[in-house]
């Protein structure tokens, strides 16, 4: 409905806290369960700081609280102060306090121990009291009964998160106005029998005022959240423009790595990190847990959004990114937008971008080159092709006889520079495995030990800038030295000049009074 004017007659009164991950939709939640569009919850863009709208609903006056969400797989101690502070802080502007916390999960998200545990660790900032008034709300528009079927078998960790929440859960199935009206009444009377399971009772504040006294009190301005926020990428930042922009410009940018990183430094690495790009159904998440060794990859199922899993793999600590496949012709707004966050999933940042290739599959090197464009030009220094199906090859056919064959397949090798692998079902997938792990090694190596990462591109531009800088110099320099030996050469060839036509008078002259001497003489 619409925003009353303050001061109207509300019968009843419910208030809710949303809380989650970026990118988890609370926003576009928000503004779905008040009706409104304008005057709403910004959607879209990053939440820098707790908001407070509210709206009548149901005959209801419903107060919703909106909040910044915390940083993807990472731990408590991995999110930016000013992000738990705002969490702490969000129960505050709805007094007396929340009779609901609303858990935004997307309805398609891979619910792993690492994910619960970051819920948990969150959630708990506001006591552990939290519990009893928090329902999973699940976004992104899927059926409720494909929601009850993951609940109950897609996994323990998501089944116990619901648990935890008292088997609590609702499902939004659109965020746009005006459709869907009945799943915002089904939703507030889940949260009334929340409220009347707690006798009434919102969650209790003075905890909640403690921790906020322990943490500093008073609003933090804007700009020192987005500073504290940003501190760690600009003292990265930092530190490469002191390496790339410093003195020794005759140093290419090789060089000036390797001469930090050597080469080698990728051989026996403890820790490799792998993203996994494509096209949809070329079988990524089949390569992921070929890699890692089980299934921590849902296969068989589109891919919504990124996952990250980890594994033991000959010795090393391996972490691959599963990415949204793209389209050949035209991709999702929303896939582009997880294809560049897959970097920021391992931070900090891949050794290597394995863009899978079925053998079988009719790869489009355009979408290749426009999607891997998401992350830069750069990325495909970082990039190995990952052929999967090995095993459908021709009979006696090897991957060095397809990739020459195929034109497309050997256009995107030669934009790997030549760096390829193949996983068949047919062969021993730990050998496989193990050869495709050197081949990285190989590639980290040749990029001087250093991973990719989204200021990459960044640092190229200023070895570019270097570069261009010494050529200049190196051309002043030249046009001077011209200029002085022209300078000097001047005077001698005016005086060259200027002495030949003195020379040719002086003879005219002469040829003169030889003249008149003879007819003088006559």
């Amino acid at each position: 409905g619409q925003t009353p004017l303050p001061g109207a007659p509300c019968p009843s009164e419910l208030r809710l806290v949303l809380l989650g991950r970026k990118g988890a939709g609370k926003s576009s939640a928000g503004n779905a369960i008040l009706g409104i569009s304008e005057g709403g919850f910004t959607d879209g863009s990053p939440t820098e700081e707790c908001v407070e709208r509210w709206a009548h609903v149901a005959g209801r006056r419903v107060v919703i609280v909106d909040t910044p969400g915390w940083e993807w797989y990472y731990p408590l101690n991995g999110t930016p102060e000013w992000v738990k502070w705002e969490t702490v802080r969000s129960v505050t502007l709805c007094p007396p306090g929340p009779h609901a916390l609303l858990l935004v999960v997307r309805a398609y998200a891979s619910v792993d121990g690492t994910y619960r545990k970051e819920i948990q660790e969150h959630m708990e900032l506001l006591g552990e009291a939290v519990w009893k008034h928090t329902l999973v709300l699940f976004t992104q528009g899927a059926d409720p009964e494909v929601v009850a079927d993951r609940i109950g078998e897609g996994g323990a960790d998501l089944r116990l998160l619901v648990e935890r929440c008292g088997n609590r859960w609702h499902v939004l199935r659109s965020t746009a106005r005006g459709r869907h009206a009945a799943q915002d009444a089904q939703l507030l009377r889940k949260v009334e029998e929340m409220v009347a399971a707690n006798g009434g009772a919102p969650l209790e504040m003075e905890p909640v005022r403690l921790r906020l006294e322990q943490q500093g009190g008073g609003r933090r301005p804007g700009e020192e959240r987005r500073s504290q926020r940003l501190q760690e990428e600009r003292k990265l930042r930092e530190s490469l423009r002191e390496i790339f922009t410093g003195d020794g410009s005759h140093v290419t940018w090789r060089e000036e790595v390797q001469a930090r990183w050597p080469t080698g430094r990728g051989r026996g690495l403890p820790d490799l990190r792998l993203v996994l790009l494509g096209e949809r159904e070329t079988g990524k998440s089949l390569a992921g847990n070929a890699i890692l060794g089980g299934a921590p990859f849902l296969a068989g199922r589109v891919t919504e959004e990124c996952t990250s899993s980890q594994g033991e793999v000959a010795g090393r600590r391996v972490t691959v990114v599963d990415t949204p496949g793209w389209e050949s012709k035209r991709t999702p707004e929303r896939v582009r937008h997880e294809i560049g966050r897959s970097v920021t999933l391992c931070p900090p940042g891949p050794h290597a971008l394995l863009l899978v290739v079925g053998v079988d599959s009719d790869v489009t090197v355009q979408a290749a080159v426009e999607h891997m464009g998401v992350l830069g030009e750069e990325a495909w220094r970082y990039a190995l092709i990952l052929f999967t199906g090995g095993d459908k090859l021709r009979r006696g056919a090897t991957i060095q006889q397809h990739v020459h064959s195929s034109a497309k397949a050997h256009q995107l090798v030669e934009r790997c520079e030549g760096r390829y692998h193949v996983i068949s079902g047919a062969e021993p997938v730990n050998t496989q495995v193990t050869e495709l792990l050197e081949k990285v090694e190989d590639l980290v190596a040749g990029n001087g030990g250093q991973p990719f990462t989204p200021l990459t591109q960044e640092i190229r531009e200023l070895m570019g800038q270097k570069e261009e800088r010494r050529k200049s110099e190196t051309e002043t320099k030249a046009k001077k030295e011209r200029s002085r030996m022209s300078f000097e050469r001047k005077p001698k060839e005016r005086e060259r000049m200027e002495g030949k036509p003195e020379a040719g008078r002086q003879e005219q002259e002469d040829r003169r009074q030889t003249e008149m001497r003879k007819l003088l003489d006559k």
